[in-house]
């Protein structure tokens, strides 16, 4: 793709002249993501362990992004908020994740990121929880950014990271994060690896991603 069309194609994912769009497609595009994701996921067969998986107070969960395809549902179950990007072109998402059970803030670190992050830290305060993509929205892969530590020491919450394996699972050959898709009738396991969760409260180092599983 030249260079051309690659700038076509980004002013039409992220200028507000093409948002009418996007707002115009989100409902039938977010009714046919959750029509086949809720069919995808009732052929799955789910295991949740790790020293994380049993808290049930308020918390930051963190992932990289190659692991929103499961979990995005996984935490829909549990009604927990997620920041999805403003970008015109992700509103079908943003209602494709509501359906899912999330609650949606809308804004990253590049545009409404400050004012998303204190709307999330308001709900941690209610006693409610979070999660974010640490290397989203678009990368570098496995790299963290330091606003879910930030979130998690103002809230005095634990970061908890989680990662989960697919039997059938595949990696994306042709995106930035290896987005790890699941197949139908797979066999799912969602991690909550261990952390230093104490170490937010005490202003410790507390993101330690080299011990993160990436896949």
């Amino acid at each position: 793709m030249g260079e051309s069309a690659q700038a076509r194609l980004r002013h039409f994912k992220h200028s507000a002249d093409w948002l009418w769009f996007w707002r115009l497609i989100a409902p039938p595009a977010g009714f046919c993501l959750g029509m086949y994701s809720n069919l995808k996921l009732r052929t799955v067969r789910v295991s949740v362990g790790g020293p994380g998986a049993g808290y049930s107070g308020p918390a930051v969960y963190v992932n990289w992004h190659r692991h929103l395809p499961f979990l995005g549902a996984h935490h829909g179950l549990h009604r927990r908020w997620l920041m999805v990007s403003p970008a015109p072109y992700l509103e079908p998402v943003a209602r494709w994740c509501r359906g899912l059970g999330l609650r949606v803030v809308r804004g990253t670190s590049g545009e409404r990121g400050r004012e998303a992050l204190a709307e999330l830290l308001l709900h941690l305060r209610e006693g409610e929880s979070v999660f974010l993509a640490v290397d989203g929205p678009a990368g570098p892969p496995f790299q963290v950014k330091r606003g879910c530590v930030d979130l998690a020491r103002a809230a005095a919450v634990p970061l908890i990271p989680v990662a989960y394996r697919a039997a059938r699972g595949r990696a994306h050959p042709n995106r930035w994060d290896g987005w790890l898709e699941f197949s139908w009738f797979d066999r799912i396991t969602v991690r909550y690896p261990p952390d230093r969760e104490d170490a937010i409260l005490k202003g410790a180092p507390a993101v330690q991603p080299e011990r993160w599983p990436s896949g």
